[in-house]
């Protein structure tokens, strides 16, 4: 049984591939400033249940419960100050252990993700900024962007790896590719998405507590939205189109330290910092992203 946690406050601007504050993004590209400045913040806790069919193959249930909350300097049909909070979509997924000895693990999982968290109705109209919306005679919609799931059916792959050497070091590697394969019943897709963890692991003499240091390659696709054609008193703008401000590529450091506490309790505490992140669209096109400053997530598993 696992009980993690994850705070991930995203209150850094991202415009192409730096960093930037809200001045600087006015000053750079005015569209993207638009909306006026904002902070988005995440917590997530899951509930994993993990039942070993055999000595090298389990099967496990994660239950999220998501807190999202939007906080913004300037409200419009856009974005205001809002919370969304409740379950999040399920998770299923089967694990089989290739090579289960003592100075290498190799497994590879498969699992998929149940479409239980709330999802939004939006309109092709609800992408659009202001001055297109003029452009074509029409109102922007209210609308609200926050969701606690993609309103389908995931499947995700994964690998994951470790090698212990004799001095008490450690190297560890786990990929995971999701690929949504529809959109939802409003019309969203969630794009497609992969991350690889690595990075090695030291586990401290005379004492229960292991050290890491991994790096996160993290790659997410634009979003699809595959909607009607909007239509106006100025014209028609096409509804199926790349969701603005979505995909990036993101480099981050994750410090971790774990204590095992023995008779099958373990405790997790990592850190996630983005050091490089590029958003797609570049830019150009008036897109702008948000990224964490510093994220935390705390982990506790007990073995029956």
């Amino acid at each position: 049984m696992n009980l993690t946690s994850q705070y991930h406050p995203l209150t850094r601007l991202v415009h192409g591939d730096d960093f930037v504050s809200f001045d600087e993004l006015t000053e750079l590209d005015p569209a993207a400033a638009e909306h006026g400045d904002a902070a988005f913040y995440l917590f997530r806790s899951d509930l994993i249940g993990r039942y070993a069919t055999s000595d090298r193959t389990e099967i496990s249930l994660a239950v999220p419960y998501m807190r999202l909350s939007a906080s913004v300097t300037r409200t419009d049909e856009h974005h205001r100050n809002e919370t969304a909070e409740g379950l999040g979509d399920i998770r299923l997924a089967l694990k089989r252990y290739f090579s289960h000895a003592e100075s290498f693990l190799f497994s590879a999982s498969l699992g998929l993700s149940l479409p239980t968290g709330h999802v939004n109705r939006l309109t092709a109209a609800s992408y659009l900024d202001h001055d297109a919306a003029d452009d074509l005679g029409i109102e922007i919609p209210n609308h609200s962007h926050l969701q606690l799931g993609t309103g389908t059916f995931d499947p995700d792959f994964g690998l994951q790896a470790l090698y212990r050497l004799d001095s008490g070091w450690m190297w560890f590697g786990g990929l995971n590719v999701t690929v949504p394969f529809t959109e939802n019943r409003y019309d969203y897709r969630t794009a497609a998405s992969g991350s690889l963890d690595i990075g090695p692991a030291l586990h401290i003499e005379d004492t229960r507590l292991t050290a890491a240091l991994f790096s996160e390659w993290l790659w997410a696709g634009r979003d699809r939205f595959n909607g009607d054609d909007i239509v106006g008193s100025g014209g028609t703008a096409e509804g199926t189109f790349g969701v603005p401000n979505t995909g990036r590529f993101e480099v981050s450091l994750k410090p971790t330290l774990t204590w095992d506490f023995g008779e099958g309790v373990t405790l997790n505490l990592q850190g996630r910092v983005p050091v490089y992140t590029r958003i797609h669209g570049g830019a150009a096109g008036g897109e702008v992203q948000l990224a964490e400053s510093v994220g935390v997530h705390f982990g506790i598993t007990i073995g029956f």
